[in-house]
């Protein structure tokens, strides 16, 4: 019997899946390629930004570009009270970004986190992209708040602490380079740039890509009570 592999693919931004019409779709054709299927299901969770159907319309025009199957889990409108069901017959289930504290609530609330986790266990492929990203970790940074970034404590699907659009708030990096001096941080720790995603493999980084020419990923470690800071190779796509 062939070992089930847990898959995450990590997206600093949602921007760089849904891409305009006229761009070549380079992430989630990524994303699709790691089933190894032909027409793969791709469940898309939109609880983050409200089930807003402009992206859910957006969703299912995407899903025609990559050759996948469309599968929409709407949890304003949950099609069963059972969560078991809600990834079943999925190859691969996408959660979008938007606010991280009402996702993690609304999951809480109906009982997807067992569900997500269960469904990663058996081998369904797990990406998310900002807020979708963010839970996976044990702590990320957030402004679901948009007066404040603030960290926030995730589900440890992954170990360590996250922190998405790196590149482009200098007010993210200061305030994780401050949580990471803090002793709740937990290690290692990813400075995750925009249009940049992180592929781990049974919780391991298999790789780096970016559809940009500069965008990087950081790896942060603490070493004699000080942070030391490595970039990893990022393959260009698209």
């Amino acid at each position: 019997m062939t070992a089930v592999s847990r898959q995450f693919f990590g997206i600093s931004d949602s921007a760089s899946l849904f891409v305009a019409d006229d761009a070549e779709p380079a992430m989630a054709k990524k994303l699709v390629s790691l089933s190894k299927k032909t027409n793969p299901v791709v469940c898309y969770v939109g609880a983050a930004k409200g089930d807003r159907q402009d992206r859910i319309t957006e969703f299912l025009t995407l899903a025609e570009r990559i050759d996948a199957v469309p599968h929409v889990l709407s949890l304003f409108n949950p099609p069963t009270g059972d969560p078991s069901l809600f990834f079943a017959g999925v190859d691969i289930v996408f959660i979008d970004g938007g606010s991280t504290r009402n996702l993690m609530a609304i999951f809480e609330e109906w009982g997807v986190v067992d569900a997500l986790r269960d469904a990663y266990e058996e081998g369904v492929i797990i990406a998310g992209a900002s807020a979708g990203l963010n839970i996976m970790f044990d702590w990320n940074i957030t402004d679901s708040v948009k007066s404040e970034l603030a960290p926030l404590q995730g589900y440890g699907f992954l170990n360590g602490s996250v922190c998405v659009h790196y590149d482009v708030n200098p007010g993210r990096q200061s305030i994780f380079q401050d949580f990471l001096a803090n002793s709740e941080a937990v290690f290692p720790a990813f400075a995750i740039d925009e249009e940049v995603a992180i592929h781990f493999e049974n919780e391991n980084i298999r790789s780096v890509v970016s559809i940009s020419d500069t965008a990087g990923l950081q790896q942060i470690s603490k070493q004699n009570g000080a942070l030391v800071s490595s970039r990893f190779t990022v393959q260009r796509i698209g």
